[in-house]
């Protein structure tokens, strides 16, 4: 019970005196204290109602509307499903299990799901009506203390079969609102433009989260932190004039520096030389020709004995017997300092930068400086790195980031890792400090290949390799932050250069051996192909030679069914020609007998006429209808079309069969072929009247349509209006076990009785139908007779009548 309500109270404090703590500092607020992370930070959604600091450093996030929840590690961000009960807060254990409270107790994440946990004391808490915030303490895995306000309990989920919930304390009267007294006063900075604050929370190491409606802050100590100077330090002033120092050597230059090393060596720096007393010997060291240092400014030496002198842009190290250049490149350099860990600080007027294990890094106004421009460096007497800038002192905090930096290769080698000799090796990369205490843009690389040596660090993030040597190489990459946080574990890259195909002995031969082969497979492929060609072009004449025996023959069908169609209607016409001869030839005797009466005459000459018009509308009729299959389509009046079919039956014909015409009106005139418009038209007919018995009577139609009839047996081409001609009788129609087969050749139903028939007359008509792009219906019902349908599609341009 104790146990649990002090750690209750450690949480609560720690929390409550973090935000007493920043109130103070919030009014106006430095950004250099904050990082913001939003969605294109790889946060789920800005809006977070919840954040909370998980035992395992992790960084929880509840969002308003979507789905999921925010893990954040301080490098990414992933995602997983939220519990869609509320959005209370999420708490993570040591071993990363993750709790929330709900209405009826609490939900455990496991195996991919929220699974629930009912808990009757914190059902009846929220049912009593209390607003405040349950909270939870994960101990480890699988159990977690549940703090009420009257009472701890400890759930053990370990066997989830089993729920096991104990009280660990009694109710007490104490009552702690964790930071709900300074929530008010906790204001962001306004360059983030926050409309509403929904939580805090404060890590351990005094970083303070805030989730709100426009993204996750964090605002967290700063590696260089604000101080009022410090007391008791005097400016430096630099004297020669001591009896230590002999007159030739104070007459020798103006002097600028001095310093006295632990081994009794003096240092004294002028314009151009450096003096140097080592075992009571005097020495100048000259510069020429710019190679040595110039206007020395201040000296440092290092607790091993190293030693250094700065010029206005350049920092110098003797190594016992020169001065050699350690780096250039500064901007005016004004102090020189090394402190008790081996640290050389340099202030310059581009910020403040420090040497220490082979590195340099330099710190700014982005780190926590009041002013890029660093005037002097003082270190107290624990080892404390003070600076002063123009716009007042700061002091160095190595412990506010000890976080190390991750790296990351953003461009591999294309294909396989694998280069051709004398390529250009280009890699990308970037890296990534936990939490964004160094930006991305101000991080600093190194980098070697293969066992060569480190490269010194620096803010890049591209490099270029030429001329490698042949075979396998591996690149490394790694990254340091501004606190001087090194990644441990390098980003690692291996490709390989390979020879060019045509410069590879072995692979030259087997390319040779192969084209060998397949030089000769393809004479012996040649050869095949040229027999087969010849074998195909035989094949292809054999082809159109019996192509065009068939053209002919079928030629010779078509116009032998034309001939059939004729001499079936050779009777009739015969009988008709023999009632106009009779005719011409009673009234010629009548034209004989009287011939003084002219009246009689002129009736009987008129009637002469009449009839002869009639036997020449019959001829023009045969002779249509009998001209060559090859003329062209010519646009046609398909009634007429039918009347002149219907004359081509005769008299006999009509005198036993009723053929009636129920004429389409305003029809559109057709580019078709007439002669075979009225092949089909006779081919129906015929069948026709070989389907009655009794009461014969065919009915021709034409009709404009629309759209298609049913029972289609050819489609014709797509058009947007048709024209039907149709043939309908009243005989004993088509069984439908046949229908499907009337359209194929040499299939009758006549082969037995008297009119045996050939089996090519409704074959020919598909045939017709199908060169002239029309189509076929047939209806039929048996016992009431059967419509055969020609459908011809009205194309533009088409002209009326």
């Amino acid at each position: 019970m104790v146990g649990a309500v002090q750690l209750r109270f450690k949480q609560t404090f720690s929390f409550v005196a973090a935000l007493i703590a920043l109130s103070t500092g919030f009014a106006a607020p430095q950004t250099n204290h904050w990082r913001a992370f939003t969605k294109a930070d790889g946060l789920r959604e800005n809006s977070c109602v919840s954040v909370t600091v998980g035992a395992g450093g992790n960084i929880l996030v509840r969002h308003s509307r979507l789905g999921s929840i925010s893990i954040f590690d301080g490098y990414e961000f992933s995602t997983l499903p939220a519990p869609g009960t509320n959005r209370g807060r999420l708490y993570e254990s040591p071993g990363g299990q993750l709790w929330t409270v709900t209405r009826d107790g609490l939900l455990e994440f496991r195996d991919g799901e929220w699974s629930p946990h009912p808990v009757p004391q914190v059902a009846a808490h929220f049912r009593a009506g209390r607003t405040n915030e349950v909270r939870l303490q994960p101990i480890r895995q699988g159990r977690v203390l549940i703090l009420l306000p009257e009472e701890t309990l400890q759930l053990d989920s370990s066997d989830p079969e089993h729920l096991q919930i104990d009280a660990v304390s009694k109710p007490v009267s104490t009552n702690i609102l964790v930071g709900e007294l300074f929530r008010e006063t906790a204001q962001l900075p306004d360059v983030f433009s926050v409309r509403r604050v929904f939580d805090v929370q404060a890590e351990p190491s005094g970083a303070v989260w805030f989730a709100t409606s426009d993204g996750l802050f964090r605002r967290a100590g700063e590696l260089w932190e604000a101080i009022v100077a410090p007391v008791g330090i005097m400016p430096r002033s630099v004297s020669v004039a001591r009896s230590d120092v002999p007159e030739g050597i104070k007459s020798h230059t103006d002097w600028k520096a001095r310093f006295d090393a632990k081994n009794g060596d003096i240092w004294l720096g002028g314009a151009s030389e450096i003096a140097w007393r080592h075992q009571n010997v005097w020495g100048i060291f000259s510069s020429t020709n710019q190679v040595g240092p110039e206007e020395v400014i201040g000296f440092a030496e290092s607790p091993d004995g190293r030693f250094w002198c700065s010029t206005p842009n350049k920092v110098w190290e003797f190594d016992g017997k020169n001065w050699l250049m350690l780096r250039g490149g500064f901007d005016s350099i004004n102090a020189l300092h090394c402190s008790r860990d081996g640290t050389l600080w340099v202030a310059a007027v581009n910020g403040v930068h420090r040497f220490a294990q082979g590195r340099w890094i330099a710190n700014g106004t982005e780190d926590g400086l009041p002013a890029v421009e660093v005037r002097s460096i003082h270190e107290d007497a624990v080892g404390g790195i003070a600076i002063e800038t123009t716009r007042g002192w700061s002091a160095f905090h190595p412990g506010a980031d000890t976080d190390v930096p991750r790296t990351y290769i953003v461009s591999t080698p294309p294909g396989e890792a694998h280069y051709r000799e004398g390529a250009v090796v280009t890699i990308a990369f970037r890296g990534c400090d936990k939490w964004k205490q160094t930006l991305p843009d101000r991080l600093l690389f190194s980098y070697r290949l293969d066992e060569r040596e480190w490269s010194p660090f620096q803010e890049l993030n591209e490099v270029f390799f030429t001329d490698l040597p042949l075979g396998k190489h591996y690149f490394q990459v790694r990254t340091l932050d501004r606190a001087g946080n090194i990644d441990p574990k390098p980003a690692r890259l291996e490709f390989t250069m390979v020879v060019p195909w045509y410069q590879e002995t072995r692979l030259v031969l087997i390319l040779t051996v192969a084209l060998g082969v397949a030089i000769f497979f393809a004479a012996l492929a040649f050869n095949r192909h040229r027999k087969l060609q010849r074998s195909y072009a035989e094949v292809e004449r054999q082809i159109a030679e019996r192509t065009r025996e068939l053209e002919v023959a079928n030629r010779e069908l078509l116009h032998g069914q034309k001939m059939n169609a004729l001499g079936s209607l050779a009777a009739g016409i015969a009988h008709d020609f023999n009632n106009i001869l009779s005719i011409i030839k009673g009234s010629a005797q009548i034209i004989e007998d009287n011939a003084d009466k002219p009246d009689k005459i002129r009736t009987r000459v008129d009637r002469i006429k009449t009839v002869v018009q009639q036997g020449a509308e019959v001829v023009d009729a045969m002779l249509g209808f009998s001209r060559s299959t090859d003329q062209p389509p010519a646009p046609c009046d398909l009634n007429a079309v039918v009347d002149e079919t219907r004359k081509l039956l005769g008299d006999r014909f009509l005198r036993e069969v009723e053929v009636r015409f129920e004429r389409g009106q305003g029809l559109p005139q057709l580019s078709v072929r007439r002669d075979f418009v009225q092949q089909i038209l006779l081919n129906f007919i015929f069948n026709a009247a070989e389907a009655m018995t009794s009461r014969k009577q065919i009915t021709l139609t034409t009709k404009f349509a629309t759209t298609l009839p049913p029972e289609l047996f050819l489609t014709p081409v797509v058009a947007e209006n048709y024209i039907l001609i149709s043939v309908r009788d009243n005989g004993s129609g088509i069984p439908p076990d046949i229908k499907p087969r009337i359209f194929e050749p040499f299939f009758t139903t006549k082969a037995l009785s008297t009119k045996r028939g050939t089996g090519l007359g409704l074959s020919m008509v598909y045939e017709l139908a199908k060169k002239m792009e029309a189509g076929l219906a047939v209806e039929s019902v048996v016992g009431q007779g059967s419509t055969f349908t020609l459908i011809l599609p009205v194309r533009e341009p088409e002209t009326t009548p």
